[in-house]
């Protein structure tokens, strides 16, 4: 076994590293009112889903062995401070248990920011031009637990402020 380790290298090429379709998470972007689908530009292949496509996507891709799902929202109405991110009836709220109720085996990944929640397009409270980090932290812990309640099965915060995750 020793002669297997002498080099990096060795090392690398003989690693026990797989990679299936079980260990992928495919993205979600379920945006609110949307009747169909609409194409995301930057992302070729990838598209905002309403409510019926989100069902026929995520049943496309069980019966291809993808069982985890990272969910984006994007709601209809936007304010200064996100209120809907933490709406108990917000988009991947309602996105998440209609999920769970209809594909129960699956993994939901839920998206905790509010940038697609504000009007100014930040991940938190601003004030003037500053961004407020404690209280836009304490509001990435209520959507985190707003996910939770809901059914989210892994919260996942994508914003910067400092000490968010020890909130949530």
């Amino acid at each position: 076994g020793r002669r297997l380790r002498q080099s990096q290298a060795l090392r690398n090429m003989i690693a026990d590293i797989t990679l299936a379709v079980e260990d992928l998470v495919y993205p979600l972007f379920n945006e609110e009112d949307l009747e169909g689908k609409s194409p995301i530009k930057s992302m070729k292949g990838i598209y905002r889903l309403g409510e019926s496509e989100l069902l026929k996507e995520v049943e496309e891709c069980i019966s291809i062995g993808i069982k985890a799902f990272l969910l984006f929202g994007i709601p209809k109405h936007k304010d200064c401070c996100g209120t809907e991110a933490y709406n108990p009836q917000g988009i991947i709220q309602k996105s998440i248990r209609l999920l769970k109720k209809n594909f129960p085996e699956i993994i939901i990944i839920s998206d905790v920011c509010m940038c697609e929640y504000t009007s100014h397009g930040h991940c938190g409270i601003l004030e003037g031009e500053t961004l407020l980090n404690d209280e836009s932290a304490k509001l990435m812990a209520k959507i985190a637990l707003s996910h939770a309640e809901a059914g989210a099965d892994i919260v996942a915060p994508s914003d910067m402020m400092d000490g968010r995750v020890g909130l949530i």
